[in-house]
């Protein structure tokens, strides 16, 4: 995945991944809440307030780390010396562009077997919290 600062450097005919971490953003939402819905929750609170512990930056950035996603960065020069391919921000949005890409790719139904299986770990600590 191109990171912005490459893209920058490269100019206009190298894409970065920004454009696809919104659509991302909205397919994770919507597997999250198909996901947790199976899980027999009660109320929409419930969902709601796990959703939430799902899909904030920090806990993105966690699953990307499992995943190595670092390694599939591709920054420019000066981000790749700061080593911002490694920040938490920058792999939970690269998380989030890639998904856009699986779901682009193979349809929602896989994208929602891959996610659902990243998340599948981390069920117990999620519906705990």
């Amino acid at each position: 995945m191109t990171h912005k600062s490459r893209s920058n450097e490269e100019g206009h005919d190298c894409e970065d991944q920004d454009p696809l971490r919104t659509l991302g953003d909205a397919v994770l939402k919507a597997i999250l809440c198909d996901w947790l819905f199976h899980q027999e929750l009660t109320t929409k609170g419930e969902i709601t307030i796990i959703k939430s512990e799902a899909e904030k930056r920090n806990f993105l950035a966690e699953l990307g780390k499992q995943l190595d996603l670092s390694v599939a960065i591709l920054p420019g020069k000066g981000a790749e010396h700061q080593k911002q391919h490694e920040q938490p921000n920058v792999i939970a949005e690269t998380l989030e562009a890639i998904i856009a890409a699986i779901y682009l790719d193979r349809g929602y139904d896989v994208t929602k077997y891959v996610v659902s299986g990243w998340y599948e770990p981390y069920r117990e600590y999620l519906m705990k919290n």
